[in-house]
């Protein structure tokens, strides 16, 4: 488990490289690969012979590599593809803050924040490579997480009007609108981030039935829609501006909205799976928390909303659903 880190750091050399993209086509010698990804013969083999041994990729008797299921979902183009999430994983930045861990816990205060000198969001903001790494990696994950089955197990069918709170390019409004043809949606997030969805949109033919609308959810979110959404965003905020986030949806919504949070939920004990290093995760990075349904309920009802049900997705994430108290 100590050494447990080498494995993804391997992973993510392949994925920078995009050794899966050259492979696609059929095996490859060493000397192929370097060339095709401007790499070296002799590091570049070890490496996929130490991923060869843990099933990703394969080195036939005479050499080459190829692929295997798991070195495919590196592809850049393959449903689901775990590339951007890889990348992600193995990047400085964070690693970095992961390595602040012991300092989140003696402080409850971001390891990023130490490392940066200034949160997470404020570093991505100043330096594009990095964000754009992150905001793929977070479209991968969602993916890969399976909370993007939650516009087919919620039920529309008497809502008009639905809006995306930090929706960010709008892939996940895209899946509502087109799963639902009878809503019209709006897309809400930040002016330079909305400014960039209108390609997908288009691209997903709900473009006519969409509404770009920039702001701040910190200051207020757009008024008046039947249904708000948030899709693992509350998580990425400490109680007092999670706090903050809810009450403006509050502000905004009329008597009979309502609030639909899509997020992994913690276990109240201890169990196998993923959800508690997700959660150091949200500490390291952001100094937030995956929360419970007990948590969640008492924040929702501090901003003055009473959870109604919760609806289970995949992988311990839920929909949560919420009306005005």
């Amino acid at each position: 488990m100590a050494t447990s880190f080498w494995v993804p750091l391997a992973i993510h050399t392949a994925a920078k490289w995009r050794v899966a993209d050259v492979l696609e086509d059929g095996s490859k010698t060493v000397a192929e690969l370097a060339r095709a990804t401007d790499t070296q013969e002799d590091p570049l083999r070890r490496v996929l012979r130490a991923l060869a041994s843990l099933g990703i990729f394969a080195e036939t008797e005479d050499g080459r590599f190829a692929h295997t299921p798991m070195s495919r979902t590196l592809r850049s183009d393959a449903p689901g593809s775990l590339r951007d999430f890889m990348m992600m994983i193995g990047a400085d930045w964070y690693w970095r803050a992961w390595g602040q861990l012991p300092h989140s816990i003696k402080t409850t205060q971001p390891g990023f924040d130490q490392v940066f000198g200034e949160p997470v969001f404020e570093y991505l903001s100043k330096h594009a490579e990095a964000a754009t790494v992150f905001n793929r990696a977070m479209t991968g994950f969602s993916a890969m997480s399976g909370a993007e089955v939650a516009p087919e197990r919620y039920d529309f069918s008497q809502v008009k009007t639905v809006v995306d709170v930090a929706g960010g390019h709008g892939s996940f409004l895209a899946r509502v609108l087109k799963t639902h043809p009878h809503l019209r949606g709006g897309l809400f997030d930040q002016p330079a981030v909305v400014a960039e969805a209108q390609a997908m949109l288009a691209e997903s033919g709900v473009a006519d039935r969409c509404t770009l609308l920039g702001g701040d959810f910190f200051e207020s979110v757009p008024e008046s829609y039947d249904v708000y959404m948030m899709k693992m965003i509350i998580h990425d905020w400490k109680d007092a501006q999670a706090l903050r986030i809810l009450q403006n949806c509050r502000k905004a919504m009329l008597r009979d909205a309502k609030l639909l949070l899509v997020e992994q939920l913690m276990p109240e004990r201890a169990v196998p799976g993923p959800h508690h290093f997700i959660d150091l995760a949200m500490l390291s990075m952001l100094g937030s928390k995956v929360r419970t349904v007990t948590e969640f309920r008492a924040l929702l009802a501090q901003a003055g909303f009473e959870l109604t049900r919760t609806i289970d997705l995949v992988h311990g994430f839920a929909i949560l659903e919420s009306k005005p108290s």
